[in-house]
């Protein structure tokens, strides 16, 4: 009887996915992947053989194996769990519940993010991001970054468009009304480059470009967020938080809260 987890049991073994993951590279014949893995043919041909009939790979007419399509989805999948399991520490105390079950269901993606625990760090690839970028900076955050407003000032001059997403109850900081009262922000503000919203809860940290993403955090257990969290500089890293923001974005207002209007 086919069951669930039949598959598992194949993708389970450290042997198995090590040639899973070559064949996933390229076609290779037996006495290749032999050779490759350091492993003996007679170890090779048994998990070729195991693989083969999981229907995971298949031997073409020249006699290398490469996956099958149900193969190459299964492994677009198990990223998924290496995210899970590369990041086990940071996914213990953090919680991305508050991410759509559609990007959530999606976390493979992430794998592809490299894990900066640095505060500091994280602060400075937001500066360096704003400072390269050259269509887009977009940020959702709790509070804003005080040392990215000149970085922010030069990005405007360069007619890369600003988006902030913020909370409702969002407190300005001493200092920073003077610091935003700028007139290349009000110039851009008035060219539709620079637009602030407002969403009733922010569960989430993410600053990006359109070529990289600098900051990507979640709350911690109690329900706050810290500023560690992961950073990508590639195009589907880049495309995948741009469609994240735009879901945020959606459901935001344009509608300024009453304590920011205050003079």
């Amino acid at each position: 009887m086919d069951i669930f987890s039949s598959l598992l049991f194949e993708l389970s073994s450290g042997d198995r996915l090590d040639i899973l993951m070559l064949l996933s590279k390229n076609p290779l014949k037996l006495s290749h992947i032999s050779n490759k893995l350091d492993f003996t043919v007679q170890e090779t041909s048994r998990n070729v053989a195991r693989l083969s009939e999981a229907k995971l790979i298949v031997k073409d007419i020249d006699g290398a194996f490469h996956l099958t399509p149900y193969g190459e989805e299964a492994m677009n999948l198990l990223s998924g769990f290496k995210f899970l399991f590369k990041n086990r520490e940071y996914l213990t105390t953090h919680i991305l519940g508050g991410m759509p079950k559609l990007f959530r269901a999606g976390l493979g993606i992430l794998d592809s993010f490299e894990f900066v625990s640095d505060v500091m760090i994280v602060f400075h690839n937001i500066e360096i991001m704003i400072s390269k970028a050259d269509k887009f900076v977009w940020i959702i955050t709790n509070q804003v970054l005080m040392s990215t407003i000149p970085d922010l000032v030069q990005a405007a001059e360069r007619g890369v468009e600003f988006r902030l997403l913020m909370p409702k109850d969002f407190a300005p900081s001493e200092g920073l009304p003077e610091l935003v009262n700028n007139p290349v922000f009000e110039l851009a503000s008035r060219a539709k480059k620079l637009e602030s919203r407002f969403l009733e809860d922010v569960d989430i940290f993410l600053c990006l470009s359109e070529s990289q993403v600098a900051a990507l955090g979640f709350p911690n257990l109690e329900g706050k967020l810290d500023y560690i969290g992961f950073k990508a500089e590639n195009e589907v890293s880049a495309e995948w938080a741009k469609a994240l923001y735009n879901h945020y974005w959606s459901k935001a207002t344009s509608q300024i809260p009453e304590q920011l209007t205050r003079k």
